[in-house]
């Protein structure tokens, strides 16, 4: 029998084990309020995601980090308890329930893991109360282990420097990608230079030609000066703005000398148009790959930092996405330093329009949707064909490009108001209809921007406004 009882102790650890867990349980709470706990369930693994695919008898997992712990707690709350302080029972109880309303992160120490750091989910806490339970209230706690916003977007400015930082990574990403398969593809050094000069004079031309509608001198004035002083069609601040599908308004002062500012604005419309040309000269005369790969980048850079602002950088990048060159080439080698070239300026003009899209303030929640919308399919369009040639660093980047821009535009949209179309049974002028839908006629300048009349003494029958 000794025997058999050290063959059991050595089991069960009993023999010489001087740790006793009792002594390491910790009084449970929650946000400070104390209760008893009787058992508890945790889940805990990782986040994968399961690729299946036609014709394989086996997935591919990817896995997306440590998924989230979720842990339960049954308990109960006492009267009169002699294992923690506490008051009444109805009043434990009370405090329980505003523990678990109380808004944000908590922290909950648990018997065996410690303090934690969680939140409470819909229907976490449950408790039942009995005439046979009397002074005791049993409950079951359902909690989520909660961290930092170390990887969510808390400002507009990091969501901001988060897409520029996507961007950049791109840009060095694809240049990169492209002189290796420039390299890879040449014949000669003269027919490389050739064929890459052929195919970016395309480009070239089609970079001065959306630079200059975008900063003619009508487009330049019209987001310079504000719609209050100067009609509904500018954009710009100078002399006051209100805009249509926002409550916000802009005060700026009216200019004091109108044509010193005109004249201003003209000349840098002019710098604007020969920085473009200086750049695109500078790339046309490039006599390497590497140096035809940091030129395209002087162009795109150079635009960014032109008089073109808001929609219209974003429609002037837009366009330069599409590019394509439908030049014949029979030798293999040509096109295929053709489509590098391609997929290089494409990659370019769309991570600059995400990145200026960044930047742009959406009018409106449809506003913000729409840009995303835009922004998104441009992207789409050009990761295809970056992994239709197996450039899967250049596809990663785009797609890291395209969550960031998403999570930008997706919050700056959050805090924006919604818009309904709203119906009259005739024609309104828009102070009366300010007076009608808000009850404040400053808003009738917004209102005429939003609906467009013909004239903002007879607003349509139907449009679109503030629900608010």
């Amino acid at each position: 029998m000794p025997l058999i009882q050290d063959a059991l102790s050595s089991l069960l650890g009993f023999s010489g084990d001087t740790w006793k867990w009792q002594d390491h349980i910790h009084p449970a709470s929650f946000r400070g309020v104390p209760f008893a706990v009787v058992d508890g369930d945790g889940s805990f693994g990782r986040r994968q995601a399961v690729h299946e695919y036609p014709y394989r008898d086996t997935v591919w997992v990817e896995d997306m980090g440590r998924s989230t712990r979720r842990l339960t707690l049954s308990g109960f709350i006492i009267q009169s308890s002699l294992v923690y302080s506490a008051p009444d029972v109805m009043t434990q109880r009370d405090n329980l329930i505003a523990a678990c309303e109380t808004l944000g992160a908590g922290t909950l120490v648990h018997p065996t893991l410690g303090e934690l750091t969680v939140s409470i989910p819909e229907d976490g806490l449950k408790l039942h109360e009995s005439k046979d339970a009397e002074r005791v209230f049993e409950f079951t706690l359902t909690v989520i282990e909660s961290g930092l916003r170390v990887f969510a977007v808390t400002s507009s400015v990091s969501a901001v420097s988060t897409v520029k930082t996507s961007w950049l990574a791109l840009a060095a990403k694809s240049a990169a990608t492209f002189i290796a398969e420039v390299n890879s593809d040449i014949r000669t050094v003269t027919q490389a230079i050739k064929t890459l000069k052929s195919t970016v004079s395309f480009w070239t031309g089609m970079v001065t030609r959306v630079a200059n509608e975008a900063t003619n001198l009508s487009n330049t004035l019209k987001s310079t000066f504000g719609s209050t002083r100067y009609g509904r069609y500018n954009t710009g601040t100078v002399g006051g703005s209100a805009s249509g599908a926002t409550t916000a308004t802009s005060s700026d002062a009216d200019t004091a000398n109108y044509q010193l500012l005109v004249s201003q604005k003209m000349a840098s419309s002019v710098e604007d148009r020969a920085q473009t040309q200086s750049s695109t000269a500078s790339l046309l005369a490039s006599t390497s790959v590497a140096s035809y790969a940091s030129g395209a980048q002087d162009v795109i850079n150079t635009l960014l930092a032109s008089e073109a602002k808001g929609l219209e950088l974003i429609r002037m990048l837009e366009t330069l996405s599409g590019f394509s060159d439908a030049t014949y080439r029979p030798n293999s080698s040509d096109s295929g330093i053709t489509l590098s070239v391609q997929i290089y300026l494409t990659t370019l003009s769309a991570g600059a329009m995400a990145y200026a899209a960044s930047l742009y303030e959406p009018v409106s929640y449809d506003d913000a949707a729409d840009l995303l919308q835009r922004v998104v399919a441009v992207i789409d369009a050009v990761s295809l064909a970056a992994a239709d040639q197996g450039y899967d660093d250049v596809f990663s980047e785009l797609s890291d490009l395209k969550t960031n821009v998403k999570t930008t535009l997706q919050a700056k949209g959050a805090l924006l108001a919604i818009v309904e179309t709203v119906s009259f049974s005739q024609p309104l002028p828009a102070l009366n209809l300010a007076n009608r839908l808000y009850q404040d006629g400053s808003r009738a300048e917004a209102l005429a921007k939003m609906a467009d009349p013909i004239h903002p003494a007879f607003m349509p029958l139907t449009f679109r406004a503030l629900t608010s």
